[in-house]
């Protein structure tokens, strides 16, 4: 009986024991000035960027001017944490040089609706590790209610990573107790121009831009947020288009106005114009259809290995195999490094054929 007793105090001075040494374990797990605890950065994204400050205290000042660096303290109550695409120092010096509205980093800190709204737009109300990210648009909105486009490129071995066109990602997944931070070479900003104003100041794209003008889609454009399918100029001189004047020869119903509904001129601009907002990444899988301004005329689409715009429609090559077989190309491609042209109203999208829905005279 004696013996039990000393078991049952040995046994009970170790549960002790190993009750305080969890207790200590799930406390230095919870401290957030503990350094092994998450990936090396026991911090929320706000406690980063104060241990960080020599790096990052010129975005810091716009998230506490902006309202926003409290909120980055804590856990997101409406979603799964944050991810903060994070601006240098640099990048916002070379923000204010580029921008004519703001002479010095204070005149930019008093502009109050300004920031809170860029800071906004450099935040998102989930978790993004960059595995997530498509090429396209991300499809979780920034706190601002826009979307970002990300794009990937190459050099020899390495691959970058942009938002926007417009900053690189030099550093990803900073992982925060809160969510991500992705360091960024430059200030991102939203788009303020349309996509129709954006296709009248491209010198590339000249032919449609001036056919746009003349058919007077500008006031059937009641859509909020509309894509374009746009050829460049040197599109329409492979098939001996040269001028605006050369299309209206090739397409218009005479003696019918331009601006005519009706005219296959303006049906032809109007086919050009998608109701809705589609970056590439949005098209569905397989083949489906979608509403263009020219009423009863949907675009086809079909996903798959590739993006086929206008499947069908008209045969616009032929490639020959290793085997000598031909096969007729009869679809259109997206140039992928000019799209996803980000616009107020929706993207702008390059593409490598003149776009009908008939074959062109």
């Amino acid at each position: 009986m004696q013996l039990t007793g000393i078991r049952r105090t040995v046994i009970t001075r170790l549960l002790i024991h190993w009750i305080i040494l969890f207790a200590v374990v799930i406390s230095c797990k919870s401290d957030p000035n503990d350094s092994d605890w998450v990936d090396g950065n026991p911090l929320t994204i706000s406690q980063y960027l104060d241990k960080n400050q020599e790096e990052y205290s010129k975005f810091i000042r716009l998230l506490e001017e902006g309202k926003l660096l409290g909120t980055l303290y804590a856990y997101n109550p409406y979603g799964e944490d944050y991810t903060l695409f994070l601006p240098t120092d640099e990048a916002i010096d070379e923000f204010i040089q580029q921008n004519q509205d703001y002479g010095s980093f204070e005149e930019l800190v008093k502009d109050t609706g300004f920031i809170k709204m860029l800071t906004r737009y450099h935040t998102i109300n989930r978790k993004l590790h960059t595995d997530e990210f498509p090429d396209g648009a991300l499809t979780d909105m920034t706190l601002s209610g826009d979307r970002l486009v990300i794009g990937f490129s190459t050099d020899g071995d390495n691959q970058f990573i942009n938002v926007n066109k417009e900053a690189q990602i030099t550093e990803s997944n900073l992982k925060m107790t809160n969510g991500y931070i992705h360091v960024i070479s430059g200030v991102l900003q939203p788009a303020e121009i349309t996509g129709y104003d954006w296709l009248q100041q491209q010198k590339e794209y000249t032919i449609l831009a001036q056919a746009v003008k003349l058919s007077g889609i500008k006031s059937r454009l009641w859509w909020k947020k509309y894509t374009i399918l746009a050829e460049r100029d040197s599109v329409y001189r492979k098939n001996g288009i040269n001028t605006v004047e050369d299309l209206i020869a090739l397409i218009a119903t005479p003696g019918m106005a331009l601006t005519n509904k009706l005219n296959m001129f303006n049906l032809f601009v109007a086919y050009h114009f998608v109701g809705g907002e589609y970056y590439l990444n949005d098209f569905s899988w397989g083949n489906k259809k979608y509403t263009t301004l020219a009423t009863g005329y949907p675009l086809a689409v079909d996903v798959g290995t590739k993006i086929k715009i206008n499947p069908g429609v008209d045969t616009y090559g032929y490639t020959v195999s290793s085997a000598g077989d031909t096969t007729a190309i009869d679809y259109i491609l997206p140039i992928w490094l000019e799209c996803n042209v980000l616009t107020s109203t929706g993207p702008v999208h390059s593409i490598n054929e003149v776009m009908f829905f008939d074959p062109l005279p």
